[in-house]
């Protein structure tokens, strides 16, 4: 979870210091310390295979923060006979390393800059090693802990010159990770996002919504609700809490936002759309964010038994975003019906 810089070959800076609540790079004699043309990525064939969870993971990693601005110019592989990740032979290599080898750290970053001059400060190499014992299983809404999904996520923020920050962010200093909608819910947060149009400009004009049910209290990173199950009654009103986000440059115009009940756990409940308990009308600012209770009654008829409770964001499809398929995630808390 850490990036080390290599500045002209010579200096070796480790870079820590406190989070911020926005996205942050570094600089040099005024001008940011970034890829000024864009580079050519290669995947360690050795650790990551050509299929697989940690080949997925490793292209999710990349595409959620390149997708934006379309910046990496190829996208190469290693051969087989070329294992090692060397921090000096001009290629930007990402690949999986044993966890003692990177000093017990998910992934650390090393980035070669220019000297400090004028004209020669921007990155000319980097490579990213991530922990070899993370599960890169894909996570869904309510799973709470990072991931080596997450990590290839965090990590590409920091090849793409991002330093830590504090907030909803995959920058975050410490663990856990927050993760967002969708099966691959490993993905950047409005400041991430706000910071990549800010260092190297949208390729895109498009809003892009995000649900979570996790949220940071302080800065601390925590479910919303409780992951307990909890027990009501048919005919009561009760409520959840959901973080609601626009990762995207523009804003949204209005949508439907609705809670839905479903005895059918995550993946399969996301495309279910029965049970539907309570709609609202909502809008939001590009890189806007913010945490809702949304109020519902129990409908009276509604069967005994177990329910997840889920978020749908524009479930009409009246947004065209930048992605679709994230829209919709899952409370950590369960409600059970049963009187």
């Amino acid at each position: 979870m850490n990036t080390t810089r290599i500045a002209g070959f010579v200096a070796v800076l480790a870079l820590g210091g406190l989070e911020v609540q926005a996205a942050s790079w570094d600089t040099c004699n005024g001008s940011p310390v970034k890829w000024y043309s864009g580079p050519v990525v290669y995947r360690n064939r050795c650790s990551i295979p050509d299929t697989g969870n940690v080949n997925t993971a490793y292209w999710n990693g990349l595409r959620q923060w390149d997708d934006l601005s379309h910046l990496v110019a190829g996208f190469n592989v290693n051969p087989v006979t070329d294992c090692a990740l060397d921090h000096s032979d001009g290629q930007n290599e990402l690949g999986l390393c044993d966890r003692a080898a990177i000093d017990g750290n998910n992934g650390v970053t090393y980035s070669t800059v220019g000297v400090c001059f004028i004209g020669s400060n921007g990155i000319d190499e980097a490579d990213v090693c991530i922990a070899s014992d993370l599960d890169f299983t894909p996570r869904t809404g309510n799973a709470f802990g990072t991931s080596g999904r997450s990590t290839f996520v965090h990590e590409a923020g920091h090849f793409f010159g991002f330093k830590h920050e504090g907030g909803h962010s995959i920058l975050r200093t410490s663990p856990p990770h927050l993760v967002t909608g969708g099966y691959e819910s490993s993905t950047l947060w409005p400041t991430n996002a706000q910071g990549m149009r800010d260092l190297y400009g949208y390729s895109l004009t498009k809003p892009n919504l995000l649900p979570s049910a996790m949220g940071v209290v302080g800065d601390v990173a925590q479910t919303l609700d409780p992951a307990l199950t909890r027990s009501v009654c048919r005919n009561t009103a009760t409520s959840v809490k959901f973080y609601v986000g626009n990762m995207g440059n523009a804003a949204t115009g209005s949508y439907s936002m609705r809670v839905r009940l479903s005895p059918t756990a995550p993946p399969l409940g996301y495309s279910e759309s029965t049970n539907v308990v309570a709609t609202f009308n909502h809008s939001m600012a590009a890189f806007a964010e913010g945490t809702y209770t949304l109020g519902f009654t129990v409908p009276a008829g509604l069967p005994f038994n177990t329910y997840y409770v889920y978020v749908d964001l524009d479930p009409a499809g009246v947004v065209d975003e930048l992605r679709e398929n994230d829209n919709t995630t899952v409370s950590a808390m369960l409600l059970r019906v049963g009187c």
